[in-house]
């Protein structure tokens, strides 16, 4: 996922943003010099999807330059503000490899310490559309779980999904 930036000004009045130190207290971690309203870093929502069918579960490499360039991932990506979670997996979905896939369950919600991001991944089946990599895959395919490219997952979470998804039968 690409970086996270932290706010270094108030959205309200423009002024500068100071850390609040008491931060174990749960409040907001900064507040505006100005207006002296809090403001908190939310988290960023993601979606990945695990599209199965009778050839495997299919994933991408990367082709983004970043820590997960090269590498296989899950098909997914930023979910927008206001937009349904599971709307926007079929979205990236179709964005990133041509397919129509149809939901079928959650297959988990990945978050961890000191990383922005939030990750919501379901499982999906193919009902339409032609598979074709996309301008973010460099090579897209199905792997059975025996032929899973554990040491060259893009990210822990993929890992953690696709773990999940298969103990889950």
């Amino acid at each position: 996922m690409p970086p996270v930036f932290t706010p270094r000004f108030c959205a309200q009045c423009g002024g500068k943003l100071v850390a609040n130190g008491g931060l174990n207290s749960g409040g907001a971690p900064f507040y505006c010099s100005g207006c002296g309203s809090p403001v908190y870093e939310d988290p960023k929502v993601a979606v990945a999807v695990i599209v199965e069918n009778g050839d495997g579960l299919l994933l991408l490499r990367r082709a983004q330059h970043d820590q997960a360039h090269g590498k296989w991932i899950l098909p997914g990506g930023h979910v927008d503000r206001g937009e349904v979670v599971a709307r926007a997996g079929v979205r990236e979905v179709a964005e990133e490899t041509g397919l129509e896939v149809e939901i079928s369950r959650l297959v988990g919600v990945y978050s961890y310490q000191d990383n922005p991001w939030v990750l919501v991944v379901y499982a999906a089946r193919p009902v339409g559309g032609e598979l074709s990599a996309g301008p973010e895959a460099l090579e897209i395919r199905h792997f059975t779980p025996e032929e899973l490219p554990w040491d060259e997952l893009g990210y822990l979470s993929t890992a953690h999904a696709l773990k999940d998804h298969l103990s889950r039968g």
